[in-house]
């Protein structure tokens, strides 16, 4: 399976306030020209909080947006993300453990990135119209509108 290009605007969340911040200010999905955008847990967050925690995220706030939860150097961590439903991971390292993960995503249609996409932090007090300036490009590479959203049943 061909995977699309990384969003070219990836936000990096640790809770819903963070979530429910960058959802607020997004146009809506059938609005031309929505934005592309992605979600990234924090570093190694798959580590220290578990797949779990981050499957909860975001059920909890109904973000419908591509959301990588970063496993480290983990491979049990993403294995179990991948069985949790969660079909977008990142696995830093290589070797026989990453080569396993990667053709497990492969056959899940699941994305496996091998290291952290450029990303811009929310933080724990998000700012409307600084959200708004990252996500419209005029802090950072111009922005491209983002495919219609296909929903998937049981995908998170």
């Amino acid at each position: 399976m061909i995977h699309p290009p990384i969003p070219p605007r990836v936000f990096v969340v640790a809770s819903a306030v963070e979530v429910r911040a960058i959802l607020s200010v997004l146009p809506a999905h059938d609005t031309p020209g929505t934005p592309c955008i992605a979600l990234l847990s924090p570093a190694d967050a798959g580590c220290f909080m578990g797949p779990a925690w981050w499957r909860a995220l975001l059920a909890e706030t109904e973000a419908s947006l591509p959301a990588f939860l970063d496993c480290g150097t983990a491979a049990g961590r993403a294995a179990e993300a991948l069985g949790l439903g969660l079909r977008h991971i990142v696995l830093h390292g290589t070797g026989r453990q990453a080569d396993t993960i990667q053709r497990l995503a492969h056959t899940l249609s699941a994305t496996c990135l091998p290291g952290r996409p450029p990303h811009w932090v929310v933080g724990p007090t998000p700012s409307p119209e600084r959200l708004r300036a990252y996500i419209a490009g005029t802090n950072g590479p111009p922005i491209r509108p983002c495919p219609p959203v296909v929903a998937t049943r049981g995908a998170v």
